[in-house]
């Protein structure tokens, strides 16, 4: 059939005013004998059309036909594609607690109690209560319940049970781990618009990720195509409880029933453009040419939609007309057909948008073709304009989005924090997803944390990864939240899901624990759910100078803790002082008397839980100083190409930007920063203060020109001069041996290397070329070097961690919470609760010198809850906790004398709730208070 579906069943012509050619009249006075033919012409003609099963071909209003028209069989077919357009109870799900089984209920799962926990159900404020699931579903919930026959008993021992977390953005087994080329079917980037393609036919359920995420407590998610295309094509939801069957079709949530939603995925903006502008030099290149393509497809669509409704009506008129069936076959066209749903409002629609004129565009779009937006993903802009967001077609879109990302790329620059705070005041949904492997969906529920955090309630940021998903998605009369009838879908948490570092100790799907070996004796006893504390904010002196760059001196009062590298204070009458005197510590804790020497300085009051650490550092964040978004070349120094030639930061950095301005303002304020480059060598790095103005205003801007050399091996230092890792490690081995013969001259950075002038930063993930470098430490050592190597990333250095503290190299870990998304990665430890241990613990107990780096510049600002997620992890001390992200990352690269600037936070900083009060140093005089209003 013709893509402009011109053509129209006869019938339809006529009713829409075609004309049709009449006979011409003839003379009263013709001869009787033509009067006799014509007679047996219509006599002959009505018995034919009799037969043909219509009577009122002589009528006036003529049905025209060339023939018997189309098959019983195309008629059947065609009538049936009209029943179900014209159904009325579309998605209209009979009451939650009238359901009796979920159809994917296994046969022979037992039903399963549990009691003495407290559960929070995704919709109101946590209680306490037992919980029964049976055939698959929840069938009581709270007060005591009688044990049934045959049921599993799990005493909960005041855990917290929620809803299974459910992630609206994932491309999970469509983008597997490892990363390969035979593993990514995410975007089908051949050309822009492919609403036809589906995410199913590339679903791998055997993807690792599957288990990863579901141990985070993630039971649902929606496998998206990617972003590339204007149009991606349509989306699935799964669940990720392993079917014995691997098959793709029965780990859909809808497995079993008919009448699924459907679901696709669109982009707007940045991505379509570049790709197919920059990479392919072909339309679009302009949010112009986006604009176009999406509308002249969704005009196709609709001409395609209205033909099969003409063509519906036509079939409603036949008995009227006396006919049994039509002449054409009804319209369809596969490369429409999924548009053609989500113009009859039978695909959720979830479009991929971040700036406020893309967002303004994709409503303008909807308004003109009359479709519904389920959820505009990302939506880093969306904050500042909600009331766009209302006016789109019939419902008000989801915003589904990041709690922390920001800045990576131009349409992300402006984001902030307070975004599903400012949003969901303004009544607009707000959804915490993963975009997963870009987050890893197994830590979802930490997004929604820090949303929490940052302002969004308690019960709207746990709604955010449940109920507001689930809805978005038409799901919510299944998954989501605790209520009779829902899906058994239940996690157990370690302890509150919205603390720092929680996890999961046991999920269930479809009544089905999914977590293998887990000994529930071992699980601790907990009180009552953990209540956030509120903690006091800083009241500062009513003087003029103070909280600025003149306030040269000042007390702090209401101190509980004081973590320091060489020294601690701990009151738990929060009754600690401190005393600063142009920008130096005169004393810290029970400085009684030389408060008394400072009596007419100002008062900062902490309220009693105040907590000072000195500077916190970043170590190996990319980018961080040298380039401010990573997508615009524009704006950053570049990468070096292969020249032999090594390349200092310092000649690149700028200050001032915005991931510095962030680094300062969560009280990371020394950096240390890397060139990046195609090369093996990567530069050399430099040391300095982020809340700088300028390297000529501030003074001691820069804390060291020189702080590392820093080299990269592996898959990413691949090139044409160094094709294998075996051609890396053997320039580098070279390269120091001729350092150490005196080959170059003195300052040559080998042979300062060599020399152990400064320290070689070595960027490695893998075992076997980690025990590769340990080997080649020992051999240069054995000729008499000098040398003093670290790892930065080092994913699979546990393996080798006792080997790793004999031969005293440090090791910075980046990131913490690793992945196994390279394929020489393999050995990342997931954690709790798939593995007791983690990378960081292995390293700790064998007593490698550790330190914590940020895996992206936006995540710098992230430095003390990264920290405290492994003092959660490995019940670290607090100090412990402090030196994987300010002294012991010192001591790994050299600087041990580094400028002790302060952080002074109005409560725990390894814990959500509390902020930067304070900051003394850094780059900037006097003191700095509040330096961010969350």
């Amino acid at each position: 059939m013709s893509s402009e579906y011109t053509t129209l069943p006869q019938h339809d012509q006529e009713e829409v005013g075609h004309t049709y050619e009449q006979p011409a009249k003839e003379p009263f006075y013709r001869k009787k004998s033509t009067l006799l033919l014509a007679t047996a012409a219509i006599a002959l003609l009505a018995t034919s059309a009799y037969y043909l099963g219509s009577t009122n071909e002589l009528s006036y209003n003529k049905i025209h036909f060339e023939g018997p028209g189309i098959s019983g069989r195309h008629f059947l077919h065609g009538k049936a594609k009209c029943d179900q357009i014209r159904r009325k109870d579309k998605h209209t799900y009979p009451p939650a607690e009238s359901r009796t089984i979920n159809p994917r209920f296994v046969n022979g799962t037992a039903p399963t109690l549990f009691k003495n926990g407290y559960i929070f159900d995704g919709e109101n404020e946590g209680f306490k209560g037992d919980l029964l699931i049976d055939q698959g579903i929840i069938v009581q919930v709270g007060g005591e319940i009688k044990v049934p026959k045959g049921a599993t008993i799990v005493d909960l021992k005041g855990h917290i049970l929620t809803p299974g977390i459910v992630d609206m953005h994932s491309h999970l087994g469509v983008d597997s781990w490892p990363a390969l080329s035979g593993t990514d079917d995410t975007n089908e980037m051949t050309q822009p618009i492919t609403p036809f393609v589906r995410s199913l036919d590339g679903f791998n359920p055997s993807d690792p990720a599957r288990e990863w995420v579901l141990s985070g407590g993630v039971t649902s998610t929606l496998i998206l195509p990617g972003s590339g295309n204007i149009m991606g094509g349509e989306a699935y939801t799964v669940k990720l409880r392993k079917v014995d069957t691997l098959s793709t079709n029965d780990m859909l949530v809808e497995a079993g029933v008919e009448d699924k939603w459907r679901y696709m995925k669109m982009a707007c903006g940045e991505n379509p453009k570049r790709v197919y502008g920059q990479y392919f030099h072909t339309m679009p290149s302009t949010r112009l040419g986006e604009g176009w393509l999406l509308r002249d497809q969704f005009a196709k669509a609709t001409k395609l939609k209205d033909a099969q409704d003409d063509w519906c009506q036509a079939v409603e008129n036949l008995p009227k007309y006396g006919r049994r069936r039509l002449d054409t076959p009804f319209p369809e066209d596969l490369q429409y057909e999924s548009l053609v749903a989500v113009l009859r409002d039978d695909v959720k629609l979830n479009i991929h948008c971040y700036e406020t004129h893309d967002l303004e565009a994709m409503v303008r779009h909807s308004n003109e073709y009359k479709f519904k937006i389920s959820a505009f993903h990302h939506g880093l802009d969306a904050y500042r304009v909600p009331e766009i967001l209302k006016r789109a077609y019939k419902v008000v879109p989801t915003v589904a989005t990041f709690a922390g990302k920001f800045g990576y790329k131009k349409e992300a620059f402006q984001s902030s924090v307070n975004a599903p705070k400012i949003l969901a005041d303004a009544g607009i949904a707000v959804a915490m997803k993963s975009d997963h492997p870009v987050l890893n969906s197994q830590h979802l529920v930490y997004e929604a944390a820090m949303a929490r955090h940052y302002g969004l309630s308690e019960k709207l940021a746990l709604a955010s990864v449940t109920t507001v998903p689930a809805k978005a998605l038409g799901l919510d009369h299944r998954i989501g939240k605790i209520a009779v009838g829902m899906d058994a879908d239940v996690v157990i948490w370690e302890k509150h899901p919205l603390a720092l570092g929680s996890h999961p100790l046991q999920v269930y799907i479809d009544g089905i624990a999914q977590i293998e070996n887990v000994d529930e004796s071992k699980w601790s006893e907990q009180g009552k759910p953990q209540e956030f504390e509120e903690y006091p904010e800083l009241v500062a002196p009513k003087v003029k100078a103070a909280c600025t760059s003149d306030a040269e001196t000042g007390v702090f009062s209401g101190i509980k803790k004081i973590l320091l590298k060489d020294s601690e204070e701990f009151s738990a009458k929060g009754d600690l002082t401190m005393v600063i005197d142009h920008g130096e510590v005169v004393c810290a804790g029970h400085c009684a008397h030389e408060a008394a020497a400072f009596k007419d300085a100002p008062v900062y009051d902490l309220g009693g839980e105040g907590v000072v650490v000195p500077s916190l550092l970043s170590v190996g964040a990319p980018g961080l100083g040298l380039v401010e978004i990573s997508a615009e070349d524009s704006t950053g120094d570049g990468h070096h190409n292969l020249q032999p030639d090594i390349a200092y930061a310092i000649d690149g950095l700028k200050f001032g930007g915005l991931h510095m301005d962030e680094a300062y303002k969560a009280g990371i304020q020394i950096a240390v920063t890397a060139p990046q480059s195609e090369h093996v060598i990567q530069g050399v790095s430099v040391a300095f203060l982020t809340g700088a103005e300028n390297a000529l205003v501030t003074k001691g801007a820069i804390i060291k020109e020189k702080v590392a050399l820093h080299v990269r091996i592996g898959q990413d230092s691949k090139s044409s001069l160094f094709p294998t890792v075996s051609s890396q490690i053997g320039f580098l081995r070279t390269a120091l041996e001729k350092g150490l013969a005196d080959l170059f001259s003195p300052n040559d950075e080998f042979t300062l290397v060599a020399r152990g002038k400064i320290p070689l930063v070595i960027e490695v993930n893998n075992r076997d070329e980690i025990i590769r470098i340990i080997q080649l430490k020992k051999e240069l050592e054995h000729k008499g070097a000098n040398i003093k190597f670290a790892l930065l990333g080092a994913i699979e250095a546990w393996t080798v961690a006792e080997y790793l503290a004999e031969a005293e190299i440090g090791v910075i870990l980046k990131p913490y919470l690793c992945t196994p998304v390279q394929w020489t990665a393999q050995k990342c430890l997931p954690g709790a609760p798939l593995s007791n241990e983690t990378g960081l613990s292995h390293l700790h107990k064998a007593g490698v010198k550790v330190g914590l780096a940020a895996l992206e510049g936006e995540d710098v600002r992230q430095l003390s809850w990264i920290a405290g997620w492994a003092r959660s992890d490995l019940g670290l001390s607090e100090k412990d906790a402090v030196g994987l992200v300010s002294w012991n990352l010192a001591d790994i690269i050299g600087l041990p004398n580094a400028p002790a600037g302060l952080v002074i936070y109005n409560g725990d900083p390894f814990e959500f709730g509390a902020k930067v009060s304070a900051i003394v140093g850094g780059g900037k005089t006097g003191i700095q208070c509040n330096p961010r209003a969350f």
